[in-house]
């Protein structure tokens, strides 16, 4: 019997089905699994799947065979959490599209994972002031200290000091990337990224090998966000928001 992480696997490598539709889907027909052999007019009935996107899934769910996908994955991803598996983080499992697929490297504390050791994201600018670096430190000691993990992004800036803070304070910290857990972004992060290996996680929702693209690091926010019982920003740029967003 297939397990039902590989059809979370199988699922996302279809082109125009993401994290929500993906959560549509498992919550329409119980499991992926089913969906999987669902026809076009079952699948017609969950919201968000017009014609083009069941033609897709139609063409390119027939080329794909979900136990041989997922153990060529394993292979060339060791680490690597699907919502169907015990230890997919519970808060980011709450979130209206948390990743199918969850790869990590480091240290896993249980604890976290179910929501039962807090954690704060801590994000900001890459270009902050001594004054935005120095609050960053001291509230990241802080946390640390007090059994808080600190999640950040491991970008240059604030996420870099925050990270770095909370290691020397001995603490807990979690990185978010936006390339492949095996590549460090930015480079200059190198010896940051073998320590938090050490004394922390590195997460991503993209495979190993991934590169860095720009349209990679907005979406990680909502990782970072979703594993957080609270988020502190600790300094941006002013921009003009759409109040409707509100």
């Amino acid at each position: 019997m297939v397990e039902e992480g590989a059809y979370w696997l199988a699922w996302a490598q279809i082109s125009g089905i993401g994290p929500v539709l993906l959560r549509r889907l498992q919550q329409h027909f119980g499991t992926l699994a089913t969906a999987w052999n669902a026809n076009k007019v079952q699948l017609g009935e969950v919201e968000g799947f017009g014609f083009q996107t069941l033609e897709k899934v139609v063409q390119q769910r027939s080329r794909l065979h979900p136990e041989q996908l997922f153990t060529k994955h394993q292979q060339e991803n060791s680490h690597f959490w699907t919502p169907a598996d015990a230890d997919y983080p519970r808060l980011l499992l709450e979130t209206p599209s948390p990743p199918p697929i969850l790869y990590y490297r480091g240290e896993v504390e249980l604890q976290e994972n179910l929501g039962q050791k807090p954690m704060v994201g801590i994000v900001g600018t890459r270009q902050p002031s001594e004054y935005g670096i120095r609050w960053t430190r001291q509230i990241s000691t802080a946390l640390a200290k007090n059994g808080f993990t600190v999640v950040s992004g491991m970008a240059e800036g604030i996420d870099t000091e925050s990270h770095i803070a909370a290691l020397k304070a001995g603490g807990r910290t979690i990185a978010v990337l936006g390339t492949g857990v095996d590549v460090i972004y930015p480079h200059k992060n190198r010896d940051l990224y073998k320590q938090i290996l050490t004394a922390g996680l590195v997460v991503s929702e993209y495979p190993t090998k991934t590169p860095p693209d720009r349209t990679h690091f907005p979406r990680r926010n909502r990782i970072i966000a979703g594993l957080s019982r609270a988020i502190l920003v600790m300094e941006a740029r002013l921009c003009l928001l759409d109040i409707q967003a509100f």
